[in-house]
């Protein structure tokens, strides 16, 4: 009897210890789960951030386009064709692709250009001859071509007094011999245009 006890208590002894064992072995597959799905986490948070930092970045390139360069570069296309012509207007045509429409003259004949940046080609789109003598015109209308080079900060100015306004057009050209900016924004489904005094950089008004 008393060998069949100890030999009990040795069983049980044994199957206390066994079941302590197993309610405290490690949880491998749960722990496993766990940090996958935080390194899931992660990478989701990581893409997301990178998905933000790109369309932000994007938007900076956009909104700040810069059109001073494509502008110099058309001048120097314009001036060694045409050297000999007085340019009296430059507009700004279409945004995407840019595209700039030129006016000019000589003493007798009126010229329509239009020149497009990512082909760096300048075309001829019209010629008017004149009866009699324009130079009194040509000194009246060609503008100071060095003038272009503030484009970037007229359409700057303009921008700043439309809040959410994107640019649709500019322009550089005389009225009753003043220099004048005309910049065509379009906001909430109509167009504004920023009038900008070329020489003081004053706004002159706004229409819509």
């Amino acid at each position: 009897m008393k060998k069949n006890k100890l030999f009990l208590s040795i069983v049980s002894a044994s199957l206390l210890s066994a079941c302590v064992q197993i309610n405290t072995a490690p949880q491998p597959t749960t722990t496993t789960s766990a940090v996958q799905t935080t390194q899931s986490n992660q990478t989701i948070t990581n893409s997301t951030t990178q998905q933000v930092t790109t369309n932000t970045n994007q938007s900076t390139s956009q909104s700040s386009a810069s059109y001073k360069d494509s502008v110099q570069k058309m001048l120097e296309v314009f001036t060694s064709q045409y050297s000999s012509l007085d340019i009296t207007k430059v507009q700004l045509k279409t945004v995407q692709p840019i595209v700039y429409e030129i006016s000019a003259l000589d003493d007798t004949t009126e010229y329509e250009f239009i020149y497009q940046v990512d082909s760096q080609k300048l075309v001829q789109t019209e010629m008017d001859r004149k009866k009699g003598d324009i130079s009194y015109k040509r000194a009246y209308k060609k503008i100071e071509t060095s003038i272009l080079s503030d484009v970037d900060e007229m359409i700057s100015i303009a921008l700043g007094q439309i809040s959410g306004g994107q640019l649709k057009d500019w322009s550089l050209e005389r009225d009753n011999g003043q220099l004048y900016w005309n910049v065509e924004v379009y906001h909430n489904g109509k167009s504004i245009e920023v009038t900008i005094d070329a020489n003081t950089k004053q706004i002159v008004k706004i229409d819509d």
